[in-house]
Order: C-alpha cells, then sequence, then structure tokens
C-alpha cells in the first residue's frame, strides 16, 4: 500500500518546515515523480511544466531523479483541492525461508470464530479465549521488527508463494516470499548483514535467504507462481502396513480429487479439487510406521491424503495400504518453480 500525506496547496514550494518538504527531508529516497491535477485541463501541461521545473531546481531534489516507474515518492499538485499530496511508496523485499519449528504460522492467524475481535455475542471467544489470534508464532510476527529497525517503518506485510500448516516444517532451500515494508523512512540496508542478523537470533525457528529489493510486481508474482512441492511424511496406523501393498504406487503420477478437508471448512469454499501425487520413496520405520516422500501439485491437502479424510480425499494413502493412517509429522522439503501458470491455492 502507497502511504499518502496531504498538506494545504498555498504556494506552489513553500519554505521548509511543517509541510510536504520536511517530510521528506526526514526520509531516504532516491527518485520522484510529479504529477499535476488542475480546474482546466487547458493548462495542465503548462502547469505541469512549470511544477516539474521548480522542483527539479529546487535544493532538496538535488542529486535526485525522476522516475516514471515505481519511484520512492510520488508528488501530486492539486489544485482542485488545493492540496499537495505525496505519497511514500512501499519497499518490496524478496527472499526465501525456511521454517525449523512445528510450533510457528507462516502469517498470524486471526481467529475464525471471532473474526479476531476476542468476544462473540458479549462473552469471550471459546475458540481463542479472548486472545484474538490462533496461533503465538508466526514467521510474519517474528522477523517484522528486525525490518522494522533497519528501514523505520511501519507495518510489514508477508506474501508467500503458498504455506505450509503451523505443525509443518518447511525445509530445503526455502519457500518465496516477498515482503511489504509500508511509509518507510530509510530504503537502505545491508541485506546480506540484516539475514545474519535474523539468523543468529532465530537459529532454530527461522532461516531467510537470498534477500533482495523486490519491485511491486514481484508480490504477484510471488503469491501466483504455479510450484509444486516435494514432501517427507510420517505415517502411522494401528494395525500393520504392508510394503507390498504400496509398492505398485512407486513413482507413479496418480490422479487425486479432494474435497474441502474438515479441518479447513469453516475457512475454505466448499468445493472439489484435482490434484495429482507421485509416491517417490517408502522407508519402512516399524510394522506401525511408514516414511514417505511424494511429489504433489499445488494446494494439495497431503495430511488428508494420507488418511482419507473421511472419503474427501480419493485415493488415499489409507486406501491402498488398505489400512486406517495417519499424518504424524510432514515437512516440506522443496519449493519446485515451474513456468506452467497460476496457482491461487
Amino acid at each position: 500500500m502507497v502511504t499518502r500525506f496531504s498538506f494545504p496547496l498555498q504556494h506552489p514550494l513553500p519554505e521548509l518546515g511543517h509541510n510536504w518538504q520536511g517530510e521528506l527531508a526526514r526520509r531516504d529516497w532516491d527518485t520522484y515523480s510529479v504529477g499535476v491535477r488542475v480546474k482546466d485541463p487547458l493548462k495542465k501541461e503548462l502547469f505541469a511544466k512549470s511544477i516539474r521545473i521548480r522542483v527539479a531546481n529546487h535544493p532538496l531534489f538535488n542529486g535526485k531523479k525522476t522516475a516514471f516507474e515505481f519511484p520512492d515518492v510520488e508528488i501530486v499538485f492539486d489544485e482542485v483541492e488545493k492540496q499537495i499530496h505525496l505519497q511514500i511508496l512501499p519497499i518490496i523485499i524478496t527472499g526465501k525461508y525456511t521454517k525449523l519449528s512445528r510450533n510457528i504460522a507462516q502469517t498470524r492467524h486471526y481467529c475464525f470464530e471471532c473474526k479476531g475481535v476476542g468476544r462473540k455475542h458479549g462473552a469471550i471467544c471459546s475458540v481463542c479465549k479472548g486472545e484474538k489470534v490462533l496461533t503465538k508464532d508466526s514467521v510474519q510476527e517474528l522477523i517484522a521488527p528486525f525490518f522494522q529497525k533497519a528501514f523505520t517503518c511501519g507495518e510489514v506485510l508477508f506474501h508467500g508463494a503458498g504455506r505450509e500448516d503451523v505443525d509443518v516444517r518447511m525445509l530445503g532451500a526455502g519457500r518465496p516470499f516477498a515482503l511489504t515494508l509500508e511509509n518507510p523512512a530509510k530504503r537502505r540496508t545491508d541485506l546480506k548483514g540484516l539475514e545474519v542478523e535474523i539468523n543468529s537470533a532465530l537459529k532454530d525457528k527461522v532461516q531467510l535467504f537470498d534477500l533482495k529489493i523486490g519491485l511491486p510486481n514481484d508480490v504477484a508474482y510471488t503469491t501466483q507462481k504455479y510450484h509444486t512441492k516435494r514432501y517427507r511424511a510420517l505415517v502411522e496406523s494401528t494395525e500393520k502396513i504392508e510394503m507390498g501393498l504400496l509398492q505398485p504406487f512407486l513413482n507413479q503420477k496418480m490422479d487425486v480429487l479432494q474435497t474441502t478437508p474438515l479441518r479447513v471448512e469453516k475457512r475454505r469454499a466448499m468445493k472439489e479439487r484435482p490434484h495429482w501425487i507421485t509416491l517417490e520413496k517408502v522407508n519402512p520405520i516399524d510394522e506401525n510406521h511408514v516414511e514417505i516422500e511424494l511429489h504433489a501439485s499445488a494446494g494439495c491437502y497431503i495430511k488428508e491424503f494420507i488418511s482419507g479424510d473421511s472419503g474427501r480425499s480419493l485415493p488415499s494413502l489409507a486406501e491402498w495400504a488398505k489400512v486406517p493412517c495417519v499424518c504424524k509429522e510432514l515437512d516440506v522439503l522443496e519449493i519446485v518453480e515451474n513456468d506452467l501458470g497460476v496457482s491461487f491455492e
């Protein structure tokens, strides 16, 4: 989001003080664009040219460059509203993260029952117990303070290339993500040094890699790019798991039809979703446990594929093994980047 300030248009370029120039002077920025809004369209070009010349010759703009795409700041001289609108564009950071704990969400999870209020019908919410959120820690909340300090910015918005459940680790080379840093006062920092600082402080929880300054369209690219995923799961059954029953399905790309799982039906639309899964490895642990590795399409519910989710996932590992199965532990091993389109799961 763009941070916007408005100041009275008493004179195109008043002295520095408690005005738009003072707001600019306290910030770190390199590029800008100037726009105008006038009552008489016939005067627009003349007014715009006059304003741009005066801005370019003002000491505050010495060494700064005009930019038509993605400037650091936008200044609009509005003759209609008698306002000067100063717009501070956010900073976009891209990178990858790994999540090493099974007790951390990706982003802040507000309670679905009370909508993050903490109360419902005048009483303390029975689901979140008045806490408003369902998680104590998240990747977003853990890393945000570091970026807020480094860039002197406001809210830090987190955009992930998909997400994993709270109890699922994200391993391997990490999951792509983008951050939107709103209303930054600083636009430069040592990202490699920041990466080292964060990884040292959060070494048993979250690690960040490949931090870079991005562009606004990197947010959509990150969240909508189609990714498949490789997983490792520990499967448990109350009955003996016959390895021979799973062998015929190894390295076979299987179509799977999944109805919205029971565990998320309160916050996801009820519909059927076609997916595919390839069972790549089966390693027996004991007669009641097996470790599997699989490759799946974006948005596929792995826990439900393992259990069958009371018939909502067809086929399922439990169906293949002919015994009840549950997923005891799940890790994302790899986010496989493909150029096959976009995914909104």
